[in-house]
């Protein structure tokens, strides 16, 4: 039963922007197409959390960013990279993240748009795993089934689907 949702911050929630790496108290955020409708959605059927790579950005000045965007109160938590000082696709921090929505990793879905950091970290872990894939900025390269998305989807949308989906088969399982 999937209790949970961790969310990377960039390209899934905050669209980064093009001129390269940016650092959140320097930048005016925006949204993501449908995370509104998405976190609204979920609001009081999951517990939420944010997982990010940060470059210098902590829990506060993330909270802010998405307190910008009327975005901060969906969240149970905020793991950054700097504040656990490891970087996905890390363990640690997905560690950290479950020890704070007391969570097992079975219990949890990531969602993100890079491969090579949030799927393949999050599918180490045993967390199941959606690609976010609306744009074209990192490259989709699958080198191991670690690297294998449980789902893909081009818009956040499509999300409550798969999160009913997998939960009508998790309640299928004890039938029986």
């Amino acid at each position: 039963m999937i209790k949970g949702i961790l969310f990377d911050l960039g390209d899934t929630i905050v669209k980064e922007k093009d001129e390269g790496p940016s650092h959140l108290p320097g930048q005016e955020p925006e949204k993501v197409e449908y995370i509104d409708e998405l976190l609204k959605a979920l609001r009081g059927k999951y517990k939420l959390a944010v997982v990010t790579n940060t470059f210098t950005s902590r829990e506060r000045q993330v909270r802010d960013a998405l307190k910008r965007m009327e975005l901060e109160p969906y969240f149970h938590a905020v793991i950054t990279s700097v504040d656990v000082e490891h970087n996905k696709p890390d363990k640690e921090i997905f560690k950290v993240a479950l020890k704070a929505l007391k969570l097992d990793s079975s219990e949890v879905v990531m969602i993100g748009d890079r491969i090579d950091t949030d799927i393949f970290g999050a599918n180490r872990m045993g967390i199941k795993t959606i690609l976010h894939r609306w744009n074209e900025r990192y490259p989709e390269e699958i080198s191991s089934s670690l690297h294998e998305p449980t789902f893909r989807v081009e818009c956040l949308k499509e999300v409550p689907n798969i999160l009913q989906s997998l939960n009508e088969c998790s309640r299928g399982e004890g039938d029986g």
